[in-house]
């Protein structure tokens, strides 16, 4: 089967294309810019690489028309909170005039296997009750959020009125070693450098007080086919761990492994305006497709710190 993964030069879309490649598909992979290929995440073979700008509309339909995929993993995104906060007209240039345009381009090539989207448990803000289940009102706090929010509607739409398959997973936070942007491997990372030294290091830290539905890489690759080959596309799924974990907890732990001792200290930098308290998802849905969790959040933690033990000064 040929497979068009987008944006797959990033964190999870590298672990997908590897999973992809190894099941023997042919794969092809976009990227923006040059250095995100250059990284220590995996480099499978097999997969061939195509730059592609979302917001360049004739680039789009370019790839599509010339690659004419059997199926498509839609990963491109602005993914980074506080560049949204910043920027928040590119990240919608990205983010939704981007799926706008793969989707006009999937139209005139409809993918004979469909379409998976990576929405975002972003897109439910503050939730009104937990466990998160997927029929709650989207409502967002951060650009971020409004735009993914936006991804997810214009899926449904698209399946609805244009005949594509469109699956959609809802991932919670998802991390593995070697993920940059996310607070377990900004931790990990900063262990690890205290570590190099050889004296006594600082962790600093945002709001610790937040709890995280967060999943291994390697459960969230599994999770996606599960979705992409068993899902509705009438019917979002939740991709999580079905359990939040404190980030406090996350940097003790961490603080625990490291070799020398370090002091967490607080940061005004790293706190975001508005911050949910707890995001644990519901995934009632994702069981039933035939999903569990296999990585336990203390493997993840102790392979990330090793991940970053291992990068160069």
């Amino acid at each position: 089967m040929k497979i068009l993964v987008t944006g797959a030069s990033g964190f999870i879309g590298r672990h997908l294309v590897d999973h992809a490649a190894g099941s023997g598909d042919e794969v092809v992979g976009t990227y923006l810019a040059t250095e995100e290929l250059a990284t220590r995440l995996p480099k499978p073979a097999g997969v061939r690489w195509e730059r592609l700008d979302m917001q360049d509309r004739a680039a789009v339909d370019r790839i599509v028309e010339t690659e004419r995929p059997e199926a498509v993993y839609h990963l491109a995104a602005q993914a980074y909170a506080q560049r949204a906060w910043n920027d928040p007209a590119d990240t919608f240039r990205t983010n939704v005039l981007g799926t706008i345009y793969l989707y006009e381009a999937l139209r005139k090539h409809p993918p004979a296997r469909g379409v998976l989207l990576a929405a975002s448990a972003s897109a439910y803000g503050v939730a009104p009750r937990l466990p998160v289940p997927e029929d709650v009102p989207l409502n967002p706090t951060n650009p971020y959020g409004v735009s993914k929010g936006a991804q997810d509607m214009l899926s449904l739409q698209y399946s609805l009125n244009f005949g594509l398959r469109i699956l959609r997973a809802r991932l919670f936070g998802t991390t593995g070693p070697g993920k940059t942007g996310d607070a377990l491997n900004d931790f990990a990372r900063q262990v690890a450098r205290a570590e190099r030294t050889g004296h006594p290091g600082e962790l600093r830290v945002g709001n610790l007080d937040t709890r995280r539905d967060i999943s291994d890489i390697r459960d969230v690759v599994r999770a996606l086919a599960l979705v992409f080959e068993k899902g509705d596309p009438k019917l979002p799924v939740n991709v999580g761990a079905g359990q939040s974990y404190s980030i406090r907890d996350v940097s003790e732990t961490l603080v625990r492994l490291a070799r020398v001792p370090i002091s967490v200290v607080a940061d005004p930098k790293l706190f975001r305006p508005t911050d949910e308290p707890d995001n644990r998802a519901d995934i009632s849905r994702l069981r039933a497709l035939g999903y569990e969790p296999q990585y336990p959040l203390a493997r993840t933690i102790a392979d990330a710190l090793e991940h970053w033990r291992g990068e160069p000064a």
